[in-house]
Formats: structure tokens, C-alpha cells, sequence
């Protein structure tokens, strides 16, 4: 829902403009013929009309693509015109809302002519589809969620399985006398760190190309989910940096060099990581 509001700011100009051409070519003399026979193929973006008399009451049912609501009839309707400024052109765009009878973002566009008020409902989804400021094939997109939504499950129940395996390894660990804890303790936190990187990559996959489905790449998601699933990473890194050198310092000091190398290519990935996430809030703060 943000990313559609986002795409709906950035290009509010051209989103009202288009909505204003669509409502002029209407033809309102012949607004009962054609909101019954061809309104709603010609602009697939609007889901609902009817019409306000200048009593301020509605006049006609409320029209859908399946059916014609007459229960609405002879309703005052002043508390939706009440706060209303219309421009030069007796034209009104509302913000974007969510509707109650979906739950999805809809825009409201009330004309005013001869006397009578036209409302007309877009979804805004299907506007931004219809205006092409959303790419894709409806069933390639499918093909695609469907594709993400196995790999997201995968994903999750591979971190499941490192979690289950984290607590194994802790158990075997205390259950066994001749273990070393300190180095079962230590592979127990680094599968769980990992458990967790993954389950964030399965999870940022499942909200934004299943549930959720991202609708543009303009919003730096990719390098988000990059920057948090590296830091996993070194994190989990760093621990395994941590256990090399105990294991050194307890058996022998001349593999310490090794450690250092461990230690220092860490350190390497923690600053270009640092300078990654520098640049990507530059380059945010510069659009």
C-alpha cells in the first residue's frame, strides 16, 4: 500500500490531469445509458458512480461493473460534499482513502453539472495500471508470485531448520562430557545467526513479491534487503572470527595470523558495507 501511495504522490500531476480528461470526454447528457452499458469497459480503473441532486441527495442507485444498487436511494449526502472545493473547471479529485467495502486505496472524483453531482470511484491500483505506471503481464506476474511464494516458503523453512539445528547442537553439547562447549555454544549462535539473515531474505521476498507485491523498483528495496542480509552476515562473521581465536589461543599462538586474516576481512566487508548504506541515503536524500 505505501509503495502505490508513493507512486501516486510522484506522479500526482499526471494522475489528476488523466483523471480530468477521463471525466470531460464523459458525455453526462447520456450518463444513465452509458453507466449501464459501456462506462465501465471504457475506464476498467472505475469500480463505482452515481449521482447527487442539488438537494443534496442521492439520485440514482449506486452503479457497480455487476450490479445497480438502489438501496442508497433518496440518502443525504452532504457530509461528503459539505468540506468540497471545487476548482475553475467544477471538477473535485479527493485524496487517496481506503474503502470500506474493499480495504483497497480508491480516488474519488465528484463533478458538478447542471445542478447535480456525478461521483465517480477509481481503485487507484488499477488507475495506475491502466495509466501504465505499472508494468507486467497479469499472467506472468502470477507466474512470478506464485515462483517467489515457493522460494519465500523454502527459505523460511530452511531458517527452521537451522534454528532446529542450533538447538540440537546446544543439546548434544551439554549432554555430552568430553564436548567442547565453548566451540558447540559458539556454532549454535552462528546458526542461529544465519537463521535469522534467511529468514529476513524469505520474509522481504514473501511482502514484497507475494502479499505485498512491490509495484515499482524505484524505492531502493533491493539495496535494503542487501544491506540487512550482509549484516547478518557479518555478524555471523564476526562470532566465527571470535571462536578462531579462542580455539588459537588454546592450542596454538603461530596459527594466529590466520585469525588476523579472518578478523581483518571483516573488518574490509564492515566498511564497505558502511560506505554501501552512505551512498544509498545519499542518493535517497538527492531525489
Amino acid at each position: 500500500m505505501k509503495e502505490i501511495v508513493a507512486i501516486y504522490k510522484k506522479q500526482y500531476l499526471f494522475i489528476e490531469n488523466s483523471l480530468s480528461a477521463m471525466i470531460e470526454s464523459i458525455d453526462t447528457n447520456e450518463y444513465d445509458v452509458l453507466v449501464k452499458e459501456s462506462l465501465f469497459s471504457l475506464f476498467p480503473a472505475l469500480k463505482a458512480s452515481y449521482k447527487i441532486n442539488k438537494n443534496l441527495k442521492q439520485s440514482t442507485p449506486l452503479y457497480t461493473v455487476d450490479e445497480e444498487d438502489k438501496t442508497y436511494l433518496g440518502i443525504d449526502k452532504s457530509h461528503l460534499l459539505e468540506r468540497i472545493q471545487f476548482r475553475e473547471d467544477n471538477m473535485y479529485i479527493s485524496n487517496v482513502y481506503v474503502n470500506s467495502r474493499s480495504g483497497t486505496l480508491y480516488i474519488t472524483v465528484v463533478q458538478y453539472i447542471n445542478e447535480e453531482y456525478i461521483v465517480y470511484d477509481f481503485e487507484l491500483f488499477a488507475l495506475l495500471k491502466e495509466l501504465s505506471l505499472v508494468d507486467g503481464h497479469e499472467y506472468f506476474s502470477k507466474f512470478t508470485q506464485y515462483f517467489y511464494a515457493l522460494f519465500g516458503f523454502l527459505l523460511a523453512a530452511f531458517s527452521l531448520a537451522l534454528v532446529s539445528y542450533a538447538f540440537f547442537t546446544i543439546w548434544v553439547t551439554l549432554s555430552t562430557v568430553d564436548k567442547d562447549i565453548l566451540s558447540g555454544l559458539f556454532r549454535s549462535i552462528i546458526a542461529l545467526t544465519l537463521a535469522l539473515a534467511i529468514f529476513d531474505l524469505s520474509k522481504t521476498i514473501l511482502e514484497h513479491e507475494v502479499f505485498y507485491k512491490s509495484i515499482s523498483r524505484d524505492y531502493n528495496i533491493e539495496n535494503k534487503l542487501l544491506a540487512r542480509f550482509l549484516t547478518s552476515i557479518i555478524i555471523a562473521l564476526s562470532i566465527e572470527s571470535l571462536m578462531v581465536v579462542f580455539k588459537i589461543a588454546l592450542s596454538d599462538y603461530a596459527q594466529m595470523i590466520h585469525a588476523f586474516y579472518l578478523i581483518a576481512g571483516v573488518g574490509i566487508m564492515v566498511a564497505v558495507l558502511s560506505l554501501f548504506i552512505f551512498v544509498m541515503r545519499y542518493s535517497n536524500k538527492k531525489e
